[in-house]
This record gives C-alpha cells, structure tokens and sequence, in this order.
C-alpha cells in the first residue's frame, strides 16, 4: 500500500558491437550503447547518416562522424529512453559496419 511499482524493462544490448539507435524525431545513430544512468543510454563511436541518405542505399554510404559539427561536440551522446523507438544490433558485414570500419582504418 503507498508504494508505487515501477517496472524497469531492462533492454538486452550486445556488448562491444554497434547498434542502431531509432529516435522519435526520424534521426537514427549509429555506436556502441550501454545503459548510463536512470533513463538514459550512452553512446559512444558516433555515427549518423546525413539527412537526404536513405539507410537502404546500396552504393556507399555517406556517414558522418560525431564530433566533426561546428559546435564541436565530444564523439558521445546521452540519450534519454523516452525519445528511443528502438535499437538494433548490427551485423559485422552490415554496410553501415563497414562503412565505420572503413573510416576507423583511415584514421
């Protein structure tokens, strides 16, 4: 009596791998996600499609790595739940996978 029960539902992420994180505003981010604190998520090695690339093209994909905007901003990000439609692991031969490895072995 009094006391509330707040379920958290605890989402399965595959450590170490990218994920594609889905948000309500359209935008989806590519890194490596891990829980952070009560109702938010890290993520780290930042990568997003620019806005006019569909994610199903099949040429190269022009991805862009957080951090290199003019405001500057470190290559992670806090993302509150609420805002998240999904996540999704993604495979190691996935386009947006190679195009990041791609870019790492530039570096």
């Amino acid at each position: 009596y009094g006391r509330s029960q707040t379920q958290t539902e605890e989402v399965a992420i595959s450590s170490g791998e990218y994920q594609a994180v889905f948000l309500d505003n359209g935008q989806v981010y590519f890194g490596k996600l891990q829980r952070s604190r009560d109702d938010f998520f890290l993520l780290t090695d930042v990568f997003y499609l620019q806005s006019e690339v569909m994610v199903e093209q099949t040429s190269s994909l022009a991805l862009t790595k957080l951090g290199s905007e003019a405001h500057g901003p470190v290559d992670q990000m806090e993302i509150n739940q609420e805002h998240i439609l999904f996540i999704e692991d993604m495979k190691d031969d996935s386009k947006v996978v190679q195009a990041i490895q791609q870019y790492q072995s530039t570096k």
